[in-house]
């Protein structure tokens, strides 16, 4: 607020209209700066998902035409692909080179699992662990799950069975459907005891004992309770 003489000679207040733009004039150079900088990360942003789910868009392509192969358990064409089979100029490619180009998106991770259990399944079960540690990462319960389950069977091979009994329980834990929840507690339940924590084993008995009466396991569970001398 200011003051002036007026004509008649009183004081008259009159509003100061510089004071409260100082601030944008003296920092307009600034704050153009921060305003092209959030453009450019929205533009960043942007790019990079919409260059994302293009990318997830051809993998899942590519995860369609080498499926066929995971699913009659051809693993070792479905590993590496197959050059005698075209679509159009495109060769079949394999799963470790799906995940290799696109192991970032939601059909890189569902093909790393497939990779894995290809690997499990010509038994070469260390080459596994990567590919399953990179389906982890999938975000979606269903497929982590599996994955664990995955890095369990690898510990398993390699005989870290408390290591494999962990993954077993976390597989079970992100199993939502509870389809595979009990056998993947019975296979940790499994593993605890040839790591010699028979404690932990029980638990894990008596969990499927008690709350899985329905699925096949459950007999398995109650068999190995009685083993160890355990009532419910």
């Amino acid at each position: 607020m200011a003051k002036r003489q007026s004509d008649s000679g009183r004081t008259v207040k009159t509003v100061d209209t510089t004071g409260g733009g100082g601030f944008l004039r003296d920092n307009v150079r600034t704050l153009g700066i921060i305003g092209i900088a959030l453009l450019v990360l929205v533009g960043v942003v942007f790019y990079f998902m919409y260059n994302r789910g293009q990318n997830n868009e051809e993998a899942l392509v590519e995860l369609a035409r080498i499926r066929p192969y995971y699913d009659r358990g051809e693993f070792i064409l479905a590993i590496n692909g197959d050059s005698s089979r075209l679509y159009g100029t495109e060769q079949v490619r394999g799963l470790q080179q799906i995940v290799e180009d696109y192991e970032s998106t939601p059909a890189g991770r569902i093909a790393a699992l497939f990779l894995g259990n290809s690997y499990l399944g010509i038994g070469e079960a260390e080459k596994a662990r990567e590919p399953f540690e990179i389906a982890t990462d999938a975000g979606d319960e269903i497929v982590t799950s599996a994955a664990h389950a995955g890095l369990a069977s690898v510990a398993e091979a390699a005989n870290r069975y408390e290591e494999a009994a962990r993954e077993f329980v976390q597989a079970a834990s992100e199993d939502r459907l509870e389809v595979n929840t009990p056998q993947y507690l019975i296979n940790a339940a499994r593993n605890y005891e040839l790591a010699g924590k028979n404690d932990e084993a029980i638990e894990q008995y008596r969990t499927v004992a008690t709350r899985f009466a329905q699925s096949q396991a459950n007999v398995q569970a109650r068999l190995a309770l009685a083993r160890h001398g355990v009532d419910l």
